[in-house]
């Protein structure tokens, strides 16, 4: 089953993923044939260095491809039927997720975030291939962020369910998720889920939000198997520091997460995904005062 990889990079991160070597660790920690290895350029001051850097990798064979976001951008709103004005007033954490299926032809897309390793390489693709398959309430794989800190859930405390050595969750991870290329292009980004808005309160305009909003909206799921982990960089500043938050966004990430707590936590089971954050009750509010987010 043919299989590409797209990672999308950023004015911060496209001058270590466009070295040679850089996206053929990524390849190679995987442990099977990739048909495709493109890197996704957005929101970057300088385009020709980004484009000169990217084809000496295609050169080298180090790559398949390349493609800038603001090229595709338009085809990719038009297949979606939203407006540039629906993506929000950040529209570079959104807009990538809307262009890589159109810049792939594999049916698999693997979609890697540009500083996340595995921590043990190893095939996990066909595995995590064979269940999209045969279990069609799957939207995607993906794999475990052990949590770093006690206030972070471990995939477990999320689990809805399990399937094999798989665990089924409501939420969506943007570090690496494995999906059907046509699913991700039908995938409505107008859904609204609750649970998925106070999940994602420090940055409820993402691409991991809205794909998020729209599984919980549709009642599908994230499988991951717990026993194969990732790593990324949680280093530099939150998404809020880097793009430029206000005092205002204090406010209402508070503000979320105290609904969250008071409404979404104490909604019976029957209430279902788009309002449950997590299953069985859990969590409310930790004992450190702050909310438990989503490790993954």
């Amino acid at each position: 089953m043919s299989v590409g990889l797209i990672t999308n990079v950023y004015e911060r991160t496209y001058r270590a993923v466009l070295q040679p070597g850089y996206v053929q660790g990524i390849v190679d920690s995987q442990r099977r044939t990739l048909d495709e290895v493109v890197v996704l350029v957005n929101n970057v001051a300088d385009q020709a260095d980004a484009r000169e850097r990217a084809e000496a990798l295609v050169r080298s064979g180090e790559l398949s491809g390349y493609a800038f976001v603001s090229d595709h951008l338009e085809a990719a709103l038009r297949a979606k039927r939203i407006s540039r004005r629906s993506l929000g007033k950040r529209p570079y954490l959104v807009d990538f997720g809307l262009v890589m299926p159109h810049v792939l032809r594999t049916r698999w897309l693997l979609g890697w975030d540009a500083e996340t390793r595995l921590v043990d390489p190893q095939n996990w693709i066909d595995p995590g291939l064979e269940l999209l398959r045969a279990d069609s309430r799957v939207l995607h794989v993906s794999l475990n962020r052990p949590p770093r800190t006690s206030f972070e859930p471990v995939i477990e405390r999320e689990a809805v369910t399990r399937v094999g050595d798989f665990i089924l969750t409501h939420g969506f991870s943007d570090h690496v998720f494995l999906i059907d290329r046509e699913r991700l292009i039908r995938a409505p980004f107008r859904s609204l889920a609750p649970a998925a808005v106070v999940r994602h309160a420090p940055h409820p305009y993402t691409f991991e939000y809205r794909m998020e909003s729209y599984q919980r909206a549709a009642r599908l799921f994230r499988a991951v198997n717990p026993t194969i982990k990732y790593d990324t960089n949680t280093d530099p500043p939150g998404v809020l520091l880097r793009t430029g938050g206000r005092s205002w966004d204090d406010v209402r990430i508070q503000a979320l997460w105290q609904f969250g707590w008071t409404v979404l936590d104490r909604l019976p089971e029957g209430a279902g995904p788009r309002f449950k954050r997590y299953p069985h009750g859990w969590p409310r509010k930790n004992h450190g005062g702050e909310p438990a987010t989503s490790a993954h």
